[in-house]
């Protein structure tokens, strides 16, 4: 199409269109309307109500349907003039129950020697559930704040599939007065 053949049709003060474009946009304007008569804002709300409840579907068929093992220690440990305290809690973030529970905390110096441990025992935790109890707090009074420890977790456990499962971790403690950290066993989908 050739510019000095096109003729423009002015629009308004400043702007300009040719035919063909007029035309192109009176018709996306009556596709606008037509759409806008069969579409409203209540059946606008409506799909997205529906669009939203399928999506939390797929959210909800994982975290709770899927059968799958997974289980988390999260562990607070605190030192102060007098000594040192550990505190624990189990997690069973998995979609089944783990039974036979059983958490040892062990509080040890670099050389290895044991200044002292804890020992939880439960029978059954149930899925989505968490567990915190005085076997999860191991207190160490008397014992030097200067130094470095590091602190043993070993978990035990039989999962949904009556499997038996242990995990250990070591993490070093005493750089600082307060600290948080998360420890968590590898995730196992139970239907495989």
């Amino acid at each position: 199409m050739d510019n000095q053949d096109t003729k423009l049709i002015q629009i308004s003060d400043t702007v300009y269109a040719s035919q063909e474009e007029l035309e192109k946009s009176k018709k996306a304007a009556e596709l606008l309307q037509s759409f806008s008569e069969n579409i409203s804002p209540i059946r606008l709300l409506a799909a997205s109500l529906v669009v939203l409840l399928l999506i939390s579907s797929v959210f909800a068929t994982y975290y709770w349907i899927i059968p799958r093992d997974a289980v988390k220690v999260d562990v607070v440990y605190m030192q102060s003039g007098g000594g040192h305290v550990i505190l624990a809690e189990v997690h069973n973030v998995g979609s089944r129950e783990i039974s036979e529970v059983s958490v040892e905390i062990s509080f040890e110096d670099f050389e290895g020697n044991e200044l002292n441990n804890s020992l939880f025992y439960r029978e059954k935790i149930g899925a989505h559930m968490s567990i915190a109890s005085d076997d999860l707090e191991l207190t160490i009074p008397g014992v030097t704040v200067w130094d470095n420890y590091e602190i043993k977790i070993t978990i035990n456990y039989k999962d949904g599939k009556n499997d038996q499962r242990s995990k250990t971790w070591t993490h070093p403690v005493g750089d600082w007065v307060y600290e948080w950290f998360s420890i968590k066993t590898d995730r196992k989908w139970l239907i495989i």
